[in-house]
């Protein structure tokens, strides 16, 4: 199977991350494709910046697709959209033939299975609200406990596995430890690129289960890969 992982920010540093991530935890014989959009934030964090993400987003991937195609290699099985929140999700599946597991998206069905309430640990950004108009608009309202976030540099948590650094682990584990408290969720979500890695840090101190929200992503484009396999099969 040929996975498409896919960066709608502009940091090529944090695809490799994810993408090297990824590939620790990938079953034998899955590829793993990483691709960063060419134009738009480092770090998406605005509704500008996710507005400007989404177009990113369809370009990198169509490019993505043409380049397997004229190098003559097999199509995707499936993609991770790995930028929480998704900007553009709908347009990218109706533009392409293989299907698309949204980081936000999988972590929030994750936690559905395993609680009634949910809680959602961001970067600092605009996240927060345009996540309460997600769940606006998916009528989850009443099943998000609330949504928090770490302070300081989204890029700056990211890198934490390049520098070592447990101060950023503290700093998350401290949100969330705060979250709990204040908002008593049954799962916990760590949203986003960023925040990628900090939950097997943290899970061992939190007394319910946290969510990596890229891994749940993965995950579910595994499952989703599997599917259309099987559904080639039978044919």
């Amino acid at each position: 199977m040929k996975i498409l992982v896919l960066n709608a920010n502009t940091s090529k540093a944090v695809t490799d991350r994810m993408v090297a991530a990824l590939g620790r935890r990938a079953p034998a014989g899955v590829e793993l494709v990483g691709v960063t959009a060419t134009f738009g934030e480092p770090y998406v964090t605005t509704r500008q910046s996710a507005a400007v993400a989404g177009h990113a987003a369809l370009e990198v991937v169509a490019s993505a697709v043409a380049k397997e195609r004229e190098e003559g290699r097999p199509p995707f099985d499936a993609a991770l959209y790995a930028c929480f929140g998704e900007p553009g999700l709908e347009a990218l599946r109706g533009a392409f033939a293989f299907p698309f597991a949204g980081m936000a998206e999988a972590s929030i069905l994750t936690a559905l299975q395993l609680g009634e309430r949910f809680s959602i640990v961001v970067p600092h950004g605009e996240w927060p609200a345009m996540l309460r108009e997600l769940m606006r608009r998916t009528h989850l309202d009443g099943r998000c406990a609330g949504i928090a976030m770490v302070p300081g540099d989204a890029l700056g948590l990211s890198a934490r596995h390049a520098d070592g650094s447990s101060d950023k682990t503290w700093a998350v584990a401290r949100v969330v430890e705060e979250t709990i408290a204040a908002q008593a969720p049954d799962v916990l979500i760590l949203g986003g690129a960023a925040l990628a890695g900090y939950a097997a840090a943290i899970e061992v101190a939190a007394p319910l289960p946290v969510i990596d929200s890229l891994e749940a992503g993965f995950e579910q484009a595994l499952a989703l890969a599997r599917l259309g396999s099987c559904r080639r099969e039978r044919r």
